[in-house]
């Protein structure tokens, strides 16, 4: 098996494919940056720029990979009542966790995911101004997307890995590490022709004159801090990443919405940390 490396999407995107397709990690990893190029939250070329910078209810001509992930949020927005809404770009400007892009300010983004229309199969249109953040789903997306590159290029098995969001396919057992909220890696699982991602937001939250500050939301849109590392394992990449999220904000009503995508979700032991 062969390994390469490169630095996108915020982070280190590892490639693993056999000897003979290593030919093709060129096309994976150019798939990848198609997605950071058209979905990046900082870039000012991006999509998501030209949405934020949009009046509201001007339609917006976006990359077709664009129009598919948020579709796939709009459609998660629905099925979780609200709960995953690609729109806290807000909150997370507000919170310190994104900065202020160019544009409109955070305090005047009232808009919410039920605000964003699919024109066509080209064109969107926010009815308010708001920031979009696609983050994890997009990465999520940008791992399958670099799949489906390999295996159009012929390689039957292999290995993408962004930060955490995996997705491995073919016949190969693959040997996960799950790293826990406190870093640690105490379990480690098999897994075939799937995806996993991971979240925990341990590091990242934190309190300040009583007011918690938290990079994920739940309902009304309020901060949730977990100590504990939540694991998601479905068929693509973009829905594991995203029902991370739906299980932080959401523990109890998270199970059966991941089944209904056919996912599962895997929790940290509290037990086995205190062990």
């Amino acid at each position: 098996m062969q390994t390469r490396c490169q630095p996108l999407l915020g982070t280190l995107v590892e490639i693993t494919v056999p000897d003979a397709g290593a030919g093709a990690i060129d096309g994976a990893f150019a798939a990848i940056a198609q997605v950071q190029t058209r979905m990046s939250f900082h870039d000012e070329d991006s999509d998501l720029a030209m949405l934020r910078n949009a009046g509201p209810g001007e339609a917006v001509e976006v990359a077709p990979e664009t129009l598919e992930v948020l579709g796939i949020a709009l459609e998660l927005h629905r099925n979780t009542n609200g709960l995953f809404d690609v729109t806290i770009g807000r909150e997370l400007v507000r919170d310190g966790f994104l900065p202020q892009p160019e544009g409109p300010e955070a305090s005047h983004c009232s808009g919410t995911s039920a605000d964003i229309e699919i024109v066509d199969d080209r064109r969107v249109r926010c009815h308010e101004p708001m920031l979009i953040d696609l983050g994890g789903i997009a990465k999520g997306f940008a791992v399958d997307r670099a799949v489906a590159a390999l295996e159009a290029a012929g390689v039957t098995e292999g290995l993408v890995n962004a930060g955490g969001d995996l997705r491995m396919f073919g016949a190969r057992d693959w040997t996960v590490g799950l790293r826990d909220g406190d870093g640690k890696v105490r379990e480690r699982i098999a897994l075939a022709d799937c995806a996993i991602a991971s979240s925990a937001n341990a590091g990242s939250s934190h309190r300040r004159q009583s007011r918690l500050f938290a990079p994920h939301f739940g309902a009304g849109r309020a901060p949730v801090a977990v100590p504990t590392r939540v694991s998601v394992i479905a068929d693509r990449c973009v829905i594991a990443d995203a029902l991370t999220k739906v299980a932080i904000a959401a523990p109890a009503s998270s199970q059966w919405i991941a089944a209904s995508y056919g996912a599962r979700i895997l929790r940290e032991s509290a037990l086995e940390k205190a062990a």
